[in-house]
C-alpha cells in the first residue's frame, strides 16, 4: 500500500496527481526531503525537517505549512501504513507563480511506502560509482533536480549512483554523502561544499566520539587507488560500501571502518527516534 498526503487529506497514491502547471513538473522547482521509521518510530525527524525548512527557504519558497503540522502529518500517515516500516518522501513545489524572486503558492504533499532497504548483495558485494567531473547543482538545497544522476549513470549500467567529482575532487553522490579511508582515517569533502546529509552527520559525530580520525577534506579521485575503504551513507541506506569508482576498485569492501560504524550506528539507532 502506497499512501499520499495532498490538499489536506491522505489518499492512494493513485489519486493523487498536481496540475501540469506547477514549476516543479515544467522547470523541476522544488524540494524534498526523505526519512524512514524504525518499529514504525521516525529516525531523525527534526532534522530532516529543519534541513526541508532551510532548503525551502533557499529557492524562496514558504512552507505551506509549519513543522509541527507537518509533524502531525507523518504521525498520522505513518499509523495508516499497514507495514513493518515505512519511508516517507516530502515535497514543496515552486507551485504555478514566481513573483518578486519568491514562489509564493507552493504545493505540498508527502509519499508514503513501505521501507525498501537496499538489497542485502549490495551490503556485502559493495556498489558501483560512476565519476562525472562535475559538482551537485545547489549542493546546500535537496532540490528535486537530479538530471545528472540519472544522465550520469548512461555508461556503466551496473553503478548505482554517480560521483561528483569537479576537477577530480570528490564531493558526494547523487544520493547519498560519500566517505573514504585513507591511512586509517576516514576523509570526507567539507559541509560547506556539499549537503549537510542526516546520516553524514550522525556517522561523523559517532566517528569522532569513538576516537577515529576525521579529515574533512575532498578526496580525490586519484587517491582511491591507495584507499583502504569507501562507503556512501544515506537515511535509507545506512551505511553502503563501495568496491569500484568508475575503473578503479577499492583495496576492502565493507571493511574494518565500515564495519565498525555500523555497529556504532546500530547501537546508537535508538536515540534518534522520535
Amino acid at each position: 500500500m502506497k499512501l499520499c498526503y495532498y490538499n489536506g487529506e491522505f489518499k492512494s497514491l493513485e489519486e493523487i496527481s498536481i496540475p501540469v502547471t506547477d514549476l516543479l513538473v515544467q522547470r523541476g522547482v522544488g524540494v524534498f526531503d526523505t526519512l524512514r521509521t524504525y518499529r514504525k518510530r521516525p529516525h531523525a525527524m527534526s532534522i530532516h525537517l529543519k534541513r526541508l525548512e532551510e532548503s525551502s527557504h533557499a529557492l524562496g519558497i514558504k512552507l505551506p505549512l509549519d513543522i509541527q503540522q507537518i509533524i502531525g502529518v507523518i504521525r498520522k500517515g505513518i499509523a495508516m501504513m499497514d507495514c513493518e516500516d515505512v519511508q516517507m518522501r516530502i515535497y514543496v513545489s515552486g507551485g504555478d507563480v514566481f513573483e518578486d524572486g519568491q514562489f509564493p503558492h507552493p504545493r505540498f504533499f508527502v509519499i508514503f511506502e513501505p521501507l525498501e532497504k537496499a538489497p542485502r548483495e549490495n551490503y556485502e558485494r559493495g556498489v558501483v560509482l560512476a565519476p562525472i567531473d562535475m559538482d551537485r547543482p545547489f549542493p546546500h538545497i535537496k532540490s528535486v533536480f537530479y538530471l545528472p544522476a540519472y544522465v550520469g549513470r548512461s555508461d556503466d549500467k551496473e553503478a548505482l549512483e554517480v560521483l561528483y567529482c569537479p576537477d577530480g575532487e570528490i564531493t558526494e553522490s547523487s544520493s547519498s554523502s560519500f566517505f573514504m579511508v585513507i591511512d586509517g582515517r576516514i576523509v570526507t569533502a567539507p559541509t560547506e561544499k556539499v549537503l549537510d546529509g542526516v546520516m553524514r552527520q550522525i556517522i561523523i559525530t559517532l566517528a569522532e566520539e569513538s576516537g577515529l580520525k576525521v579529515e574533512m577534506r575532498c578526496p580525490l579521485l586519484s587517491e582511491v587507488s591507495t584507499a583502504q575503504e569507501a562507503f556512501i551513507t544515506g537515511s535509507i541506506k545506512e551505511i553502503l560500501p563501495v568496491r569500484r569508482i568508475g575503473s578503479q576498485h577499492l583495496a576492502q569492501v565493507n571493511g574494518p571502518v565500515s564495519q565498525y560504524l555500523q555497529h556504532l550506528y546500530s547501537a546508537k539507532i535508538e536515540d534518534y527516534l522520535e
